[in-house]
């Protein structure tokens, strides 16, 4: 089987004119129906006014006007994404500046009577790349999922603007009010459920939101926005991979104010050096957008404005109670750190100066609890066995010590903040975390031999898109799960893609129609992880590293 199934399927569908519509507040959505699927798909539906010309770097803005009737058989085009050359998740994909789209798949039979709960999906990439046409990120299979629990949702994905244009810093912009955009995008596409999703069959009263890594991050930050201010635009909240510590930047620190100052210095907009800050501003929303993107490609991301950010960081929001109160599923992959691990170090000097997201003053108390044995290491559960050569169709440099940095690395940024959350706030609202714990069977374009970040994603979504030609030319990693994919593999994407819709539907992932009889615990009910692996999920205490994990947690986290 090659290509995207589902798209063609989509085209011929359209092209034989089975469009179902519904009526929104700015005009007529005319989708396409997929009896295949017992779907239809709604795609490319505007949530904003396109962020364009004098609207390029200003906060996202309602359509306040009636756009007719809208064919939405199509995604639309990826935000711009960081990189100008090179391979990243925009590539192979539509790109535009005019971006500002969202995604609804309803399941068959369901009506504006239906009021069925809802997911919202927020794509990763480290807030510099992706997008919601992804076929990693086809909620067909999801839906399908929910239909199969008997408690059907209905799925919306969203676009956000990326990189400078969504998360440009700098004194100018800050006296402007216009920054944090991509996430202020995902504000307003929250807000535009609220208003239009029951036209759909979906209950605005009930809205999971859910992402990874950036995606995560980016739930965290809905939930913290506005210190914790609660808009009732969601009820729930799931965060895979991405619940990290540490504060915000300031806009005008030093990277921040770097990357504007470039974009000013080094393009035509020079000689506003010494104007007026709205004079460069009303220069960098005329530049070309290949000369904008070629001139930001410095420190970007989510800032402290004092206005959307409005408390020190995101951990520092749970802890001060200024948190909107929602029921999550959160947790990590095992292996992580060797996904992100600066490799190489042969000595405990070079893996002090390979982990700089410990402050150094207490780096020699961290190495003392990540010793020097390779057994205790990242990979896990591999012995003194040390990887080299390719990993995930990249190379991986040798190092005596690179397990040791990545068992660091992994805690820090991956595994101990799903259970700082979860002991923080377990006794409050209801908590379920996980564990993945499997390495896939393929990654499309190579073999992985440890249990790294993303490749859980392909299992919640029970991917069956078998784009591998698309995914070879584009260097993406994507498990497919179809047919000829391993029979364990397969179940296992069918038992987390249930879970995770019984959990956006009742608010419980034990609500899934699958043979297994695995009961998955509230964290408050023994603060037990959800291991999922082929070699038959079960769960464990949270208590693996325990110490290592509760020094970040007291001091990278919250420094003294």
């Amino acid at each position: 089987m090659r290509g995207n199934f589902l798209l063609a399927t989509l085209a011929c569908a359209a092209a034989a004119g089975a469009q179902s519509s519904v009526t929104i507040k700015n005009g007529t959505v005319r989708g396409v129906d997929l009896p295949q699927f017992g779907q239809t798909l709604f795609l490319g539906i505007p949530y904003a006014q396109p962020p364009v010309g004098d609207l390029r770097l200003r906060p996202p803005r309602s359509i306040n006007a009636s756009f007719g009737n809208l064919d939405a058989t199509a995604y639309g085009p990826h935000c711009w994404s960081r990189f100008t050359t090179g391979f990243d998740d925009n590539s192979g994909f539509n790109n535009s500046e005019d971006c500002l789209t969202l995604n609804v798949i309803r399941p068959d039979g369901v009506s504006p009577k239906s009021r069925v709960p809802v997911v919202v999906w927020i794509h990763g990439g480290g807030f510099t790349t992706g997008g919601s046409a992804d076929f990693r990120y086809n909620g067909t299979w999801l839906v399908q999922a929910s239909v199969a629990n008997g408690k059907p949702i209905v799925f919306v994905s969203i676009n956000y603007r990326l990189a400078s244009l969504g998360f440009l810093g700098g004194k100018a912009l800050q006296g402007e009010g216009s920054l944090n955009l991509g996430v202020r995008d995902q504000r307003l596409a929250l807000h535009w459920v609220q208003e239009n999703i029951a036209q759909f069959g979906g209950n605005p009263k009930k809205v999971t939101i859910q992402g990874e890594r950036a995606g995560a991050a980016s739930v965290h930050t809905q939930i913290i926005a506005y210190a914790g201010r609660d808009d009732k635009l969601f009820n729930q909240a799931i965060a895979e991979s991405g619940t990290g510590g540490g504060n915000f930047s300031l806009p005008t620190s030093a990277p921040f104010q770097a990357t504007f100052n470039g974009l000013i210095s080094n393009t035509t907009c020079a000689s506003t050096a010494n104007s007026s800050e709205a004079a460069q501003l009303s220069c960098i929303r005329s530049l070309p957008i290949d000369v904008f993107r070629q001139n930001t490609l410095g420190s970007t991301g989510i800032v402290f404005d004092g206005d959307f950010i409005n408390v020190p960081g995101t951990l520092a929001a749970y802890r001060a109670g200024k948190w909107v109160k929602v029921a999550f599923i959160v947790g990590s992959n095992t292996d992580e750190g060797r996904s992100f691990a600066s490799l190489g170090a042969n000595t405990t000097a070079q893996v002090n100066a390979s982990i700089p997201s410990v402050p150094p003053q207490l780096r020699e108390a961290i190495l003392k609890l990540y010793p020097d044995v390779p057994a205790l290491g990242c990979p896990f559960n591999t012995g003194d066995f040390q990887p080299t050569g390719p990993q995930n169709g990249f190379i991986a440099t040798p190092g005596l010590q690179n397990k040791r940095v990545a068992a660091i690395t992994g805690d820090v940024f991956m595994a101990a903040g799903p259970r700082w959350l979860a002991q923080e706030v377990s006794a409050k609202v209801p908590v379920y975390t996980y564990r993945f714990n499997h390495i896939p069977y393929s990654v499309t374009f190579s073999v992985e031999d440890f249990i790294g970040h993303f490749i859980e994603v392909a299992y919640v979504f029970n991917l069956q898109n078998n784009d591998t030609d698309f995914w070879l030319t584009n260097h993406f990693t994507a498990t497919y799960l179809g047919p000829s994919a391993p029979i364990a593999d397969r179940f296992l994407g069918v038992h987390m893609s249930r879970s995770w819709a019984s959990f956006i539907a009742t608010g419980d992932p034990n609500n899934a129609n699958v043979p297994s009889k695995v009961h998955w615990p509230k964290y408050s009910e023994g603060h037990r992880n959800m291991v999922w692996q082929t070699q038959g999920s079960t769960t464990e205490k949270d208590n693996f590293r325990a110490a290592g994990m509760k020094f970040i947690m007291d001091n990278v986290f919250f420094p003294k």
